[in-house]
C-alpha cells in the first residue's frame, strides 16, 4: 500500500485503518479521532509519547498538506 492510499483510508475511517493494519482495538462506532487517541491512551493501546511522535510528524511540513 502505498502512502497516499494510506492516508485516504485514514481520511475515510481512522478506526477501521487502525483495527486493521496495526491490531488496535476501538469500540464500534467510536470515529472522533480524539475519542480515538483518548481510548487508546486510557486503555494503554498507545504511550502519550506516541501520541506524541505521531502530532509532531503530523505537523511536520512534509506531510501538512496530506492532513
Amino acid at each position: 500500500m502505498n502512502i497516499m492510499e494510506m492516508v485516504n483510508q485514514i481520511k475515510q475511517n481512522p478506526a477501521t485503518f487502525l483495527m486493521q493494519n496495526y491490531h488496535i482495538q476501538i469500540p464500534q462506532g467510536l470515529n472522533d479521532p480524539n475519542q480515538i487517541i483518548q481510548h487508546l491512551l486510557n486503555t494503554g493501546q498507545v504511550s502519550q509519547s506516541q501520541v506524541n511522535n505521531a502530532m509532531q510528524m503530523r505537523n511536520h511540513p512534509m506531510f501538512k498538506g496530506l492532513f
